[in-house]
């Protein structure tokens, strides 16, 4: 990735190494180290996110013989992109889950131009949605504008299958 390879024995802190060939054994993160060291070495937390990938999109490669370089890519992309998550649907479908358009712009650019080098069809995406609602809420929410002129009384109960919304007082 970078423009010259120099080969060094140790890098103080502060610089950028790059290491080849530890991307079998890596997912997302990993602390990499000597065994010959004998102090006390202490590993980084793996990194929290504070936001979840809810936008989905089915891919498959335009030419099906080139199903394996699109697996290839998707397994390097799943390790380069920290929130991206990549699966197979029980219908047989690889899917790439991502929090944005954007993102998974990106990352299908990637796919196609970096990883992969092959031409992808993309299906429209679709949003996953985790949360529900079981029962009508005991607590009636309101929020008003800061000029106090306008506010929102509200309550949620659980859609039926004849109306989807939320109903506003």
């Amino acid at each position: 990735m970078s423009r010259y390879f120099i080969p060094v024995e140790e890098a103080p802190a502060g610089n950028l190494v790059l290491i080849g060939g530890v991307d079998a054994s890596i997912t997302k993160t990993a602390t990499i180290m000597s065994t010959d060291i004998e102090d006390d070495l202490y590993i980084f937390r793996p990194i929290k996110h504070m936001t979840q990938s809810v936008l989905k999109v089915a891919i498959e490669p335009i030419a099906p013989s080139e199903l394996p370089k699109m697996l290839s890519g998707l397994r390097s992309i799943n390790k380069s992109y920290p929130i991206l998550s990549t699966k197979v649907e029980e219908s047989g479908e690889h899917v790439i889950i991502g929090t944005g358009e954007l993102y998974l712009d990106c990352v299908l650019h990637d796919l196609r131009r970096l990883f992969a080098e092959i031409e992808i069809k993309v299906s429209d995406p679709v949003t996953k949605f985790c949360e529900t609602v079981l029962e009508t809420s005991a607590l009636k929410c309101y929020a008003d504008t800061p000029n106090k002129k306008w506010g929102l009384l509200f309550t949620s109960s659980p859609i039926n299958h004849r109306c989807a919304g939320i109903a506003l007082q």
